[in-house]
């Protein structure tokens, strides 16, 4: 169908299938990949460890969610791939983009994500379309990747070109106008199979399944583009470069008003004005090198660009008078927002034998700067009735507000994994960390230990103590009078302590793994008043997450393979001046997840999917409480092969089976208001078909 030339011209790169059902042998040429399928089952993972692991070797619980489980859901968000493990919970929706809490602790935009192990600015929709899997680490990650919240990180995988040519072409068409049109395109671009390369495209169009008060739908144009290559300088030494762009362009829906457990207005309902609108423009660009130093040594190293630019156009509905007369303030601004993000990393892996025992020792550094700049005008506020159209916007006289801000961050770290015997591994590390923003430098140091004890070849059990940190500045008296106003804050710190087992059964078909847990996030800053007007900023507060988690993947039978995830948590702020007793908003105490697979025969699969999220209170405050809910997914997929290199597949997906109204994450509420804005409603039966041709 297509020669290595016409590869070239088409600048050519793969159509891989999913890595996890591979199985890695060696040629005197290159890495050939052979089939293998385990279902969803992933050996390996790159995030925990700063380098490929087993899953058995790995001391903590990391879920890898791949390129197979993705593809049969049609995934098109990070949400929709993060909602296949249970210890993830989202959050709002609003500003168009996603939000999520990992063992009830939110992940940030600037330190909660990784692109391929490189901290990624995640103030957008992230480009699914590009990525080959999703590991998701759960635990503090101070140790080798910084400054993060205590429940982990969302590391996002990158696709990657292949030798073979490979070619994948799939449209999506379902409920609200969603079309969405995906090429892959892969293969070595030389004779001798040096240079590889892999393009993909994708375009999205989606409509609302909600209504503005005009009657108009809110709509998102979609654009995503990347391009990976991989140059082998010599049998030791490859080069990879890297380019993408995602173009979001969408009307806003900020969430709906909830008072008395119900939305005001309808679920289908929007607040917003009909001419809200944001407009995402994401570049990421930059290389990564690997080379075999020597038999024992191995060098890593890479540099990411980010340049993110938001044209955010919004109305910001004010409930505050909805109550007294019945109307909503709509007012907002128009802003402009550019984010810059550069990270670097260089580590050094050495393999080697030393008194008896094998080593494998990392040692390494990142480094992070960030920049933002800033320019917004005010529109002119008008209260508008519930139902009627918002005029269109006029600036305020007020000046435009302008502002910049950077930081530079250093991080320096050593882990050594020690392999004693067959049954016992010991790992150490230590991190120290440095950063520098508006004069104010901040250090911390962070330490991780674990020992793993491997009672058989299929099992481990493993017991670690991590650490992770995140700075909090100075005092500042911009809104309150503080004695101690310009003293330095020491930075959060999560502290864990978790037991788990990990097994590979089934003749290495089905992975299952286990933990309990315990973490304290410690130095939450408390305003005590000491008179007069006056507070003294403290750092007495606390809070304390215990929980269990348990997950499966791979095969239960031949024809049946699974990914099931749940957990539960006991999270709560245990000393705190507003919420002390309180549980952290959208964290249910139980939470599961399924996805399976049944082979009715070669050709033909079905999928049943079910989640279930616990009871959640909509705002740290715990003024009002989300039921629980349960959602049923289905679908069904038959491949017809047109020849020996042909694929054609066709798959139905029905998400919300039941159609079931809950209510996801996001949420706030004030002392001014008798309900709650900016709650995300789960959307009602929809579906999408697909038809796929792999080459």
């Amino acid at each position: 169908m297509f020669s290595k030339s016409q590869l070239t011209l088409l600048i050519g790169a793969v159509l891989s299938a999913p890595i996890a059902h591979a199985e890695i042998t060696n040629t005197d040429e290159h890495m050939v990949v052979t089939g293998r399928d385990y279902g969803y089952k992933a050996d390996t993972n790159s995030t925990a460890m700063r380098m490929e692991m087993t899953q058995l070797e790995t001391p903590g619980q990391v879920a890898v969610i791949d390129e197979k489980l993705i593809d049969e859901q049609r995934a098109s968000t990070l949400g929709e791939v993060l909602q296949n493990d249970a210890s993830i919970s989202a959050g709002g929706t609003s500003r168009n983009r996603e939000r999520f809490s990992l063992r009830g602790f939110e992940l940030g935009s600037s330190s909660g994500f990784l692109r391929d192990g490189h901290q990624h600015w995640s103030h957008y929709r992230q480009p699914v379309e590009l990525l080959e899997r999703v590991e998701v680490m759960k635990g503090p990650a101070g140790l080798l990747y910084g400054q993060s919240a205590p429940g982990g990180l969302v590391n996002m995988v990158s696709k990657k070109p292949t030798y073979d040519t490979q070619m994948n072409f799939s449209q999506d068409i379902g409920s609200n106008n969603h079309t969405r049109s995906v090429l892959d395109v892969s293969g070595s671009l030389n004779a001798d199979q040096t240079l590889r390369g892999r393009v993909v495209l994708a375009k999205e169009d989606y409509d609302s399944w909600r209504k503005f008060s005009d009657g108009s739908t809110p709509s998102t144009d979609r654009f995503v583009g990347g391009m990976f290559l991989d140059y082998d300088v010599n049998d030791n030494v490859t080069v990879s470069l890297h380019y993408d762009r995602t173009q979001d362009n969408g009307s806003v829906d900020s969430g709906a008003y909830i008072v008395d457990g119900k939305p005001v207005m309808g679920r289908d309902h929007v607040w917003d004005a009909q001419w809200s609108k944001i407009d995402n423009d994401v570049q990421n660009m930059g290389f990564d090198v690997k080379a075999q130093l020597t038999d024992t040594w191995a060098l890593n190293t890479g540099f990411n660009y980010q340049d993110f630019v938001r044209n955010d156009k919004e109305s910001y509905p004010d409930f505050s008078n909805f109550d007294q007369n019945g109307t909503i303030k709509q007012g907002g601004s128009d802003r402009h927002d550019e984010w810059a993000f550069k990270t670097a990393y260089t580590d050094f892996v050495g393999e080697f034998d030393t008194l008896g025992v094998q080593h494998q020792l990392l040692i390494g550094a990142n480094w992070l700067g960030y920049s933002y700049d800033r320019f917004q005008r005010s529109f002119n506020s008008v209260d508008v009735k519930p139902g009627d159209t918002a005029p269109t916007p006029t600036f305020s006289n007020g000046k435009p507000k302008q502002s910049h801000s950077s930081y530079d961050a250093w991080g320096f770290y050593a882990q050594d994994m020690i392999t004693v015997n067959d049954y016992w591994q010991v790992l150490a590390g230590v991190r120290f960390d440095r950063q520098v923003k508006d004069g104010l430098a901040e250090e911390a140091v962070s330490p991780k230990l674990a020992a793993i004890f491997h009672p058989a070849e299929n099992g481990s059990i493993y017991l670690a103590y991590s650490e992770s940190f995140e700075p909090q500045g100075a005092v500042s008296s911009s809104s309150k009078n503080y004695i101690n106003d310009g003293s330095q804050l020491d930075p959060l710190r999560g502290k864990q302590y978790e037991l788990g087992t990990k097994w590979e059964l089934f003749d290495n078909r089905l992975f299952a793994s286990a933990a309990v847990f315990n973490i304290t996030q410690e130095n939450t800053a408390i305003d005590v008043e000491v008179g007069n007007g006056w507070y003294e900023k403290t750092q007495a507060g606390e809070r304390v997450h215990n929980g269990v988690e348990v997950a499966l993947q791979g095969k239960i039978t031949d024809k049946l393979s699974m990914n099931a995830s749940a957990m539960y948590l006991d999270a709560k702020y245990t000393k705190d001046q507003n919420y002390q007793g309180n549980r952290p908003a959208d964290v249910p105490e139980f939470a599961a997840s399924v996805w399976s697979t049944y082979n009715v025969t070669e050709a033909t699969d079905v999928n049943l999917g079910v989640i279930y999220e616990g009871s959640r209170f909509g705002d740290a405050a715990n003024t009002f409480k989300k039921d629980g809910y349960t959602r049923v997914d289905v679908g069904v997929a038959h491949t017809y092969k047109y020849d020996d290199k042909l694929d054609i597949v066709g798959r139905v997906n029905v998400e919300n089976l039941f159609d079931t109204d809950y209510m996801a994450g996001g949420g706030s509420t004030s002392k001014d208001y008798v309900g709650a804005t900016g709650v995300t409603l789960g959307e009602g039966r929809n579906f999408m078909a697909t038809i796929e041709f792999k080459y």
